[in-house]
């Protein structure tokens, strides 16, 4: 930083009101950048408040539609029987409220459980984070392949479930842990707007909506088995087109629908683009507060090495599934974590030296949860998260995790972790 002294200047006033107002200016625009003027906060409060509100317009307009769909498709069945057109139309309503249903989230079923009483270790961290960071408790932890951490909820009670990715337990240190856990807990302790009932059920409707009806299997294109000599060969030439006229026809029905789900999909995330940066902010200051600011800042930047770690664990796998692991079944579960760990430091130095530490390059891209993957999220980059958070004074960690207290939880996580890379050698699954 530099020193600016108070003074005199030689070159009279008007050179020093010159001077004062150019430094001034380039103030503002480094500090507008990170979101820090003071002059331009108020005006940005109130379009995030503006934006925020109009946010929550969409959605409950989106919820109200999907109610009115469901509620006239099932009046048209129900009460014209006696007609055909109707109870057609009426069908076709509630398919449509089918797709624009809100999602509430599940446990994901292929992925292991960790219940409160069988990890103790773990539930007390992840207490203790949630405690730091002013988030309420977690109830149930699901073990991943995955190279993330993710805090959601699912069911109507929208109870609370942390995903672990394991790749980034086993390459991250004690308080880089830590710092991830917190990040993920201080995006639900501040109530960020895409995590939310109404607008984060409302862009997983939509997200999920306009998938679905993407990647229906609708064929268009018909291939007849016939023999240019066969006597019917001029009529199944024009059946077949005509088949795939109607399925190029169906193709644009379910198409149009879709485009309109992005369409408000995207509108959404726009909407709530200033939110989601104030609450990125707040989550890697939730993250430092608790793992302190240099495992917040290292954990922010060893993001970079989920791209490389999951190319070694394909690469892994594959070596697994084609050339046979030396031992027993038990020591292929245990012997792939221990190569994935013994990796890890030289992936590491790699990355330090091909790239900027600012940039974590493209294979550090933030955990989000459904809904939030959306295109032009506006989230801010973590070069910028890097320099915000080391800018201020260093903080001091408020929850450790020691070496008896890790080595408490990697017991836990032996069985979650042992079934995972089971699945992967034998299926080959890329993480």
């Amino acid at each position: 930083m530099k020193a600016v002294s108070i003074g005199a200047s030689p070159l009279g006033s008007a050179s020093q009101e010159e001077e004062d107002a150019a430094s001034s200016d380039d103030r503002g625009r480094v500090m507008t950048d990170r979101g820090l003027t003071a002059e331009a906060e108020p005006d940005l409060s109130r379009r995030e408040h503006v934006s925020t509100a109009a946010a929550y317009g969409v959605a409950c307009l989106l919820h109200i539609l999907t109610a009115s769909l469901l509620v006239g498709g099932l009046l048209l069945v129900v009460l014209r029987l006696k007609t055909v057109v109707q109870p057609l139309i009426g069908l076709v309503l509630v398919l449509s409220a089918t797709v624009l249903r809100p999602r509430c989230g599940s446990l994901d079923p292929d992925l292991p459980t960790l219940p409160r009483e069988e990890a103790p270790a773990l539930y007390a961290l992840l207490d203790d984070v949630a405690d730091a960071v002013g988030a309420r408790r977690l109830d149930v932890v699901q073990v991943s392949p995955d190279f993330s951490v993710r805090a959601t909820t699912y069911g109507i009670r929208r109870r609370r479930r942390l995903v672990l990715g394991y790749p980034l337990w086993l390459t991250f240190a004690p308080q880089q842990r830590v710092a991830a856990l917190a990040h993920e807990l201080g995006h639900l302790a501040s109530h960020d707007v895409r995590r939310g009932a109404l607008v984060g059920s409302a862009l997983a409707s939509l997200t999920s909506g306009a998938e679905q009806m993407e990647h229906q299997p609708l064929r268009t294109e018909a291939a007849f088995e016939t023999s240019p000599l066969s006597r019917y060969a001029d009529e199944m030439a024009i059946a077949a087109l005509r088949f795939n006229a109607h399925g190029r026809t169906a193709s644009w029905a379910l198409w149009i629908p879709a485009l309109l789900m992005k369409g408000a999909a995207r509108l959404l995330t726009r909407l709530t683009r200033s939110s989601a940066r104030r609450a990125e902010f707040q989550a890697d200051a939730a993250a430092a507060r608790a793992a302190s600011t240099p495992a917040a800042v290292s954990a922010l930047r060893d993001r970079r090495l989920a791209g490389a770690v999951a190319i070694e664990m394909h690469r892994l796998t594959v070596a697994a599934r084609t050339f046979g692991w030396t031992g027993s079944t038990q020591s292929v579960d245990k012997d792939f974590w221990a190569k994935v760990g013994t990796l890890t430091p030289s992936l590491r130095d790699s990355e330090r030296n091909e790239s900027d530490p600012l940039d974590p390059g493209p294979g550090a891209a933030d955990s989000e949860p459904p809904g939030r993957q959306a295109e032009d999220s506006g989230l801010p980059a973590i070069g910028l998260r890097v320099s915000r958070l080391s800018m201020g004074e260093p903080l001091p960690a408020t929850v450790l995790l020691d070496a008896v207290r890790a080595d408490a939880i990697e017991d836990e996580l032996g069985e979650a972790k042992r079934l995972l890379a089971r699945r992967m050698v034998q299926d080959c699954v890329q993480a």
